[in-house]
């Protein structure tokens, strides 16, 4: 499959600047994956991201999408098929949520009545309610809900790229954790490509498919987060990631990756956890239990397997495969 994105050799500077605030950045993005930009406040994530729907044009390098250059592209036909989220929402304060949702389906002259299916499919989709939340202005929203909305807005053209520069900066931790378990669920759900912006590592070790790590304008490292934490390629990586500490780990692997076939129906106790949980869920399922094992279900509530105790220890040292941890 042809990767969503590739830059090579991306660099920005900015007038006046006397350092790049990108230097010589490659990767590739894969088509359908959730790729999560990390670093501190001046890493360069947040140009980087920009550059790929030229709010900031590089100032060397290249970027293509689908294999296009994006320089070869006109601005707004480029950004028709690339949905934007950033932390301020930026809804238009005098427009209704449905208005808000239609912006870019009007620009492409949609009829009325594809615009409203579309916007309460969307509505739907990100757990508003169209029928209570269609006719709403922003300032009758949340901040959480105002979120949802933006999602919505970027969705609404079904572009085949998602850009979210912080969207959950501004929201308290219920809110940012329920919104970050909505994203997954819509990840999982209509596969689009997300480059994801973010200085908070636990985030990122939560939604990533890939983790790419910046410093001053640099690539330090990219890969699955399992992979980041068992071989740190440098000190920054292994500080800032926690590498060492081994809770970290248990915060990637999925209960699904070590858990063994039920021996009954129901672990004795009755506790259970998801199959798609992480192994601190399953730790602190297995905590509760007072270290018996606990059954492992599925969405529908079904077992589909056990958890033990030792499985937990034996992942947090080894990993799923049952390498030996390089960390």
């Amino acid at each position: 499959m042809e990767p969503a994105i590739v830059l090579e050799a991306v660099s920005k500077t900015f007038p006046g600047a006397d350092t790049p605030a990108v230097s010589e950045c490659s990767l590739t993005v894969r088509a359908g994956e959730m790729l999560v930009l990390l670093g501190s406040s001046g890493s360069g994530k947040t140009t980087l991201l920009k550059m790929i729907n030229r709010i900031h044009e590089p100032t060397s390098g290249t970027i293509l999408v689908h294999g296009r250059d994006v320089r070869s592209l006109p601005v707004s036909r480029l950004r028709r098929g690339i949905g934007y989220v950033i932390q301020q929402v930026g809804l238009f304060p005098h427009q209704t949520v449905a208005q808000n949702i239609g912006t870019v389906p009007r620009i492409l002259g949609w009829d009325r009545r594809r615009i409203d299916e579309r916007c309460d499919f969307l509505l739907e989709l990100v757990r508003l309610p169209p029928e209570q939340y269609r006719d709403r202005l922003p300032r009758q929203l949340s901040g959480g809900e105002q979120q949802r909305v933006g999602i919505a807005r970027a969705l609404a053209a079904d572009p085949p790229i998602l850009l979210m520069d912080e969207p959950f900066g501004a929201l308290d931790a219920i809110t940012r954790s329920a919104l970050q378990d909505e994203l997954l669920d819509l990840h999982r759900r209509l596969k689009k490509t997300i480059v994801f912006v973010t200085h908070d590592v636990d985030e990122a070790l939560k939604l990533a498919d890939r983790i790419v790590v910046m410093e001053k304008g640099r690539i330090e490292q990219y890969g699955a987060p399992i992979e980041l934490l068992s071989s740190p390629a440098t000190p920054f990586v292994r500080r800032l990631l926690a590498a060492d500490d081994l809770l970290q780990h248990l915060r990637v692997l999925r209960v699904s990756d070590v858990m063994e076939a039920p021996v009954d129906a129901h672990a004795p106790n009755g506790a259970t956890v998801a199959a798609d949980a992480n192994l601190r869920d399953a730790l602190s399922a297995l905590l509760r239990a007072r270290g018996r094992p606990v059954s492992v279900v599925d969405g529908q509530g079904r077992s589909v397997g056990t958890v033990r105790w030792e499985d937990v220890v034996q992942a947090a040292f080894q990993g799923p495969g049952g390498e030996a941890d390089a960390g």
